[in-house]
């Protein structure tokens, strides 16, 4: 765990910002296939949610190694990440309801990684 007091919560605010940018953008863009918003998403956005994401997760993950690698709730969290990411970004309405679907699960996976925490 990291030890100074403020550094880990600056890098959780920073990852809940971090997916904001990600998820937001791509949830306006699936509901934009679907046809409930005009909203465009912006990819620059987008990509820096993610690289937000990323280079808080590592370092939050690499002080709490233990605690998270018997977490299960982050386990399912990885799996639905990656299951996420994987996703074509196709402009059908399958492809918008799935990952609308799969990012939710992989946002409410992710609060609880918090509930399971040793």
């Amino acid at each position: 765990m990291i030890e100074n007091t403020w550094i880990f919560p600056t890098l959780e605010a920073l990852h809940v910002i971090g997916l904001a940018l990600l998820v937001g953008n791509i949830v306006l863009g699936d509901l934009r296939v679907l046809g409930w918003s005009t909203a465009l998403p912006s990819q620059r956005m987008q990509e820096a949610g993610f690289w937000l994401m990323v280079l808080t997760g590592l370092p939050m993950f690499a002080s709490g190694f233990e605690r998270y690698r018997e977490n299960p709730a982050f386990w399912v969290k990885i799996a639905l990440l990656a299951v996420a990411l994987a996703i074509p970004k196709r402009s059908t309405r399958a492809h918008a309801v799935l990952s609308l679907v799969v990012w939710t699960l992989t946002v409410v996976a992710a609060r609880a990684v918090i509930d399971f925490d040793a």
